[in-house]
């Protein structure tokens, strides 16, 4: 880029004497010389915003990853292999892989009674989803809240679900809301119909789907 400014200052100054009448043999050619330049410099400078663009979305991307991984969910000890039917409680970055417990998180948000219906769902289900390490966290919109259950020793809560809990420093309800934004702006019911925000097991968001099927 450098190169290119010095050889279109030249090119200028050469066309600026020659328009004075000095050297106007080199009018053509210095012409010639900044057209290719300023071409030259248009095209670092496309290539230049590029690289700006491709980095801040880096930095959104990687922001938004950190932000999922401090999420906190109550799930059952199952879920690491205990027998006990109690509850712990954990960040979805234990979940990742190498962390002890390696699971692909499925995070449906939608209104309370899709989410029942994807509980009961998940129930059935429950086999499947421990098969291919699968949990899925239930968000009631617009609230971004867990649903209302309460698991106790005659209704534990199944291995392969994870409610979400909101501590100091997280947002269920402001992580969902912007998931949800987006699809309302592609013209989905959120909750009718419902969105997943699946995770891989190294934490990275895999997928975003419109509607909840778990099977």
């Amino acid at each position: 880029a450098g190169g290119a400014f010095t050889s279109l200052a030249i090119s200028l100054a050469r066309i600026a004497a020659a328009l004075g009448g000095v050297n106007t043999d080199l009018m053509d050619e210095s012409l010639r010389n900044a057209a290719i330049d300023i071409a030259g410099l248009a095209v670092v400078a496309v290539l230049w915003r590029r690289d700006q663009e491709a980095e801040q979305s880096r930095l959104k991307r990687a922001s938004k990853g950190a932000e999922i991984a401090k999420l906190t969910v109550r799930a059952s000890k199952q879920l690491m292999g205990d027998v006990d039917d109690g509850t712990f409680t954990t960040s979805l970055a234990s979940l990742r892989r190498g962390r002890g417990i390696e699971k692909r998180v499925v995070i449906a948000a939608a209104g309370s009674e899709k989410i029942a219906q994807v509980l009961r769902d998940a129930e059935a289900l429950r086999d499947e989803m421990d098969m291919n390490d699968l949990v899925i966290v239930p968000v009631v919109m617009p609230r971004g809240v867990a649903p209302d259950i309460t698991p106790d020793p005659a209704n534990p809560l199944a291995p392969c679900v994870a409610l979400p809990v909101t501590v100091a420093g997280t947002s269920w309800r402001d992580f969902v809301l912007e998931e949800a934004d987006e699809a309302i702006k592609q013209g989905v019911n959120v909750e009718e119909d419902g969105i997943c925000v699946i995770l891989k097991k190294n934490g990275r968001v895999g997928q975003r789907t419109k509607g909840i099927f778990l099977q």
